[in-house]
């Protein structure tokens, strides 16, 4: 009896070792790598930059040379007369077209109306 046992377990894993490979599965996707994305507030921030854009600084194609002087005071002090048609004022809060115009100044104000900055564009 044991011969026969013997015999049924040496047949069944000959069997099996005879059978086709269990198909692969495909290994698990790895999970992406979180996306390192900026502070939501910056991310939406659309809140005007005083700083100059490179472009800005070749050249003076809207006259914001003639205002500088105007930079550190409140935007109402410039005479409507020294600004072009093209000028407008733009506070932290206005929401602008991002289109450049070269001749478009920009006076770039904080939330109290003090010219932070001057632009072309």
């Amino acid at each position: 009896m044991k011969i026969r046992a013997g015999l049924i377990l040496g047949l069944a894993l000959m069997a099996g070792a005879c059978s086709a490979p269990a198909p692969e599965t495909a290994p698990e996707a790895a999970e992406p790598a979180p996306v390192e994305t900026p502070d939501a507030a910056t991310e939406t921030d659309t809140a005007v930059q005083p700083e100059m854009n490179p472009i800005d600084t070749t050249d003076d194609t809207c006259g914001m040379a003639a205002l500088e002087t105007y930079v550190g005071q409140q935007a109402s002090e410039i005479p409507e007369a020294e600004m072009s048609e093209n000028t407008r004022v733009v506070g932290p809060d206005d929401q602008v077209t991002m289109d450049y115009v070269p001749t478009r100044l920009n006076v770039l104000t904080d939330a109290e109306g003090v010219v932070l900055s001057l632009k072309c564009g």
